[in-house]
């Protein structure tokens, strides 16, 4: 029989989709500390709260390597390790050699996105082979709802649709401020509901830096009467707008996942996405809506790495073109997904299939518990970060 592992884990909120929902093992979820808070040099590192004091048999990391002796699988979003501008340095070839060393018993990619990413990241590595080796794919995962589909407006009915994201600039929220306007302007029966903080600007490594930038949009939420704007909500909170809505929206620059978009189609609501990352690989026309965006070879946005002009005129002209692109796209789109009852409800049934086909808690906790337990074979048990 298998023994019970004691294994240590970061918290916050990417972890708990990426992990054994169920397990037979003991996770103690500690703080870790974000060293690139100190500098983004460092962000590829990390050390965990070393008390009170516990013998680990294994780390399971996210993003982050952890610094110390003990042996670790680690998953990852898109780049590992995260040294960006540094990787002619001595800390990225340390990185990197601990990902090649024996310590590290595997690499889990929660994406062929992230999978492709890593291997052109080192495509002229000497440690190829090795990093290679330990390469795998799996998605997150959520528990899914038990209930059924709690969907009932009813032909006539506003279209209600859920924006959910901190950085609202990122993840489109000037898309779903235009949305509305749009909709607003034409005589379209939409409510947008927006769970957002508002940040933008400088907290984003991808929306225009200038405060007088968003003026327009944040007055849109203000004024336009098809908008709520709710700031942050509890979690049960959004759940509870999520469900009962049309489609949520994630018309994203920059997202490697987006943890809400399975959130809502494990709830029967079809997502409005934009096609970078990996939105592709689980969102189609089948589930709910793609919205084409140019991308490079990696499957990013095509102008995500103009980081220097993000304050100039040129580049809020670029980024003003690609939103206003997307709401006309998606205003078409959308009207047609609705316009047709059966059609509709259709894309919900595929939303949830596709959910638990993809992501449902059970098949992941098997993956883990036995890779928990392959990972320590033959290991001798050492002390904690």
């Amino acid at each position: 029989m298998s023994q019970t592992l004691n294994i240590l884990a970061p918290t916050r909120y990417p972890w708990r989709f990426n992990s054994p929902r169920q397990t037979r093992h003991v996770i103690d979820v500690r703080a870790f500390a974000p060293l690139n808070k100190i500098s983004p040099k460092i962000e590829g590192v990390t050390v965990f709260k070393p008390w009170p004091f516990k013998r680990f048999e294994l780390i399971h990391a996210f993003n982050r390597i952890p610094i110390g002796s003990t042996p670790f699988i680690i998953s990852f979003e898109s780049h590992l390790p995260r040294g960006f501008g540094i990787e002619n340095s001595a800390l990225y070839r340390w990185m990197t050699d601990t990902l090649a060393s024996k310590r590290c018993r595997g690499i889990i990619a929660i994406s062929d996105y992230a999978r492709r990413q890593f291997l052109h990241q080192h495509r002229d590595s000497p440690r190829l082979a090795a990093l290679k080796a330990k390469l795998q794919v799996r998605y997150p995962n959520m528990a899914m709802p038990e209930s059924g589909d709690a969907f009932t407006a009813q032909a006539g009915d506003p279209v209600r649709m859920i924006f959910i994201g901190a950085h609202f600039a990122r993840k489109g929220g000037t898309v779903a401020a235009r949305l509305a306007e749009r909709a607003h302007r034409e005589g379209f029966n939409i409510q947008i509901d927006i769970v957002s903080s508002l940040e933008m600007g400088d907290e984003s490594w991808i929306a225009p830096t200038r405060p007088g930038y968003y003026e327009h949009d944040l007055a849109l939420l203000k004024s336009l009467p098809n908008i709520t704007h709710h700031g942050s909500l509890p979690n049960a909170d959004v759940l509870t707008l999520l469900r009962t809505a049309h489609f949520s929206l994630l018309p994203t620059f920059s997202d490697s996942f987006g943890y809400s978009a399975i959130e809502s189609m494990a709830n029967a609501t079809p997502v409005i996405a934009t096609a970078q990352c990996a939105l592709p690989e689980f969102i189609n026309d089948k589930n709910g809506v793609l919205l084409p965006l140019a991308a490079n070879s990696a499957g990013e946005w095509a102008h995500i790495n103009v980081q220097d002009d993000r304050d100039t005129s040129a580049y809020e002209a670029l980024f003003d073109a690609e939103v206003n692109g997307l709401v006309d796209i998606a205003f078409t789109r959308l009207k047609a997904a609705v316009a047709n009852r059966a059609a509709y409800l259709a894309l919900r049934r595929e939303a949830r299939a596709t959910a638990e086909r993809l992501f449902a808690a059970k098949d992941a906790t098997d993956f883990w518990d036995d890779l928990y337990d392959r990972a320590v074979k033959d290991v001798v048990t050492v002390s904690a970060a």
